[in-house]
């Protein structure tokens, strides 16, 4: 769990160093947006898929993406300080939903290069 936590945090500052569009007010926000989404990884992510399998199966696992967002995007709106903005990628300008799954996706790489690592 501990380890996850690092992982976590790394990533987020990786990125927010990177990706001006993600943005933390300082880096006590980010550490407890860090605990915020491991817990939502942990906990709440399991039960939502769990709930959702029937919609997974049918789309062929293309709805864990959304699911992934939603979390993603609850971790913005239970941490003060933590923001994801509206970002313009290759030329296009993308809404929050678009921000947010492109976040998730660079989350998701950027996780695996740090786990290498730690």
């Amino acid at each position: 769990m501990l380890r996850l936590f690092l992982n976590t945090s790394v990533t987020f500052w990786i990125l927010s160093y990177f990706l001006p569009t993600i943005s933390f007010s300082d880096w006590t926000t980010m550490l407890i947006a860090s605990l915020v989404m491991v817990f939502v990884q942990k906990i709440i992510k399991p039960i939502i898929k769990f709930l959702f399998l029937p919609i997974n199966v049918v789309t062929f696992g293309l709805f864990s993406v959304v699911i992934n967002v939603a979390m993603l995007w609850l971790v913005t709106y239970l941490v003060p300080g933590f923001e994801i903005s509206n970002m313009i990628v290759f030329g296009y300008h993308l809404s929050r939903f678009g921000s947010i799954l492109f976040a998730s996706i660079l989350i998701g790489f950027v996780q695996g290069f740090v786990t290498l690592v730690i």
